[in-house]
């Protein structure tokens, strides 16, 4: 079963026998009324706290193939999870100075997340089909993005926090300097 996460809360990412973990895939979702503009799910990479890559719909892989965008729906693993799209996640192949990949939810039509009824991130162990980690909540307002979980290296140990910061975002670099913040 995994961890419930709370608003800020940290959990170290580990498979389901106490290893790091390597493989992991972020699935990110959301509930909402039918007359919602499009959302689309970004994962920014950062590294020593400056801004490497960000994978999306249109930029789906990382060059080294070591983070890559899933459109669509995915709900392997786990029957209910209800992901609208993820990333997956080779952790060891990341270069050796990228310590930080923040996920976010954004809407750069001007959509705001009023009929958002609530979002989902989860960390699920690809290798095992573990799901280590779970952060689900309210998402409703008149922001146009939602900073949704980080996750960060330290020591060569990776952790996931959960954010589900509203932000105001109507271009790229909006939600670039909403994620730096």
């Amino acid at each position: 079963m995994p961890v419930l996460m709370a608003k800020g809360q940290q959990v170290q990412l580990h498979t389901a026998d106490g290893r790091p973990l390597n493989l992991m895939r972020m699935g990110i979702g959301w509930q909402s009324a039918p007359c919602t503009g499009p959302l689309g799910t970004f994962a920014l990479l950062y590294g020593h706290g400056r801004f490497l890559d960000a994978l999306f719909a249109e930029n789906p892989a990382h060059p080294d193939g070591s983070i890559e965008h899933i459109a669509g729906p995915v709900t392997a693993n786990t029957a209910d999870a209800e992901d609208n799209e993820s990333f997956v996640a080779h952790l060891s192949r990341l270069p050796p100075h990228a310590d930080r990949i923040v996920f976010a939810v954004s809407s750069f039509d001007g959509s705001t997340f009023e009929t958002v009824q609530s979002v989902h991130c989860r960390i699920v162990d690809e290798s095992l089909g573990h799901e280590p980690a779970r952060y689900a909540f309210p998402a409703h307002g008149l922001h146009t993005a939602l900073i949704v979980a980080e996750v960060t290296r330290a020591g060569g140990a990776w952790t996931m926090t959960a954010l589900g910061e509203p932000v105001a975002c109507t271009t790229f670099a909006d939600l670039l300097r909403a994620a730096e913040a």
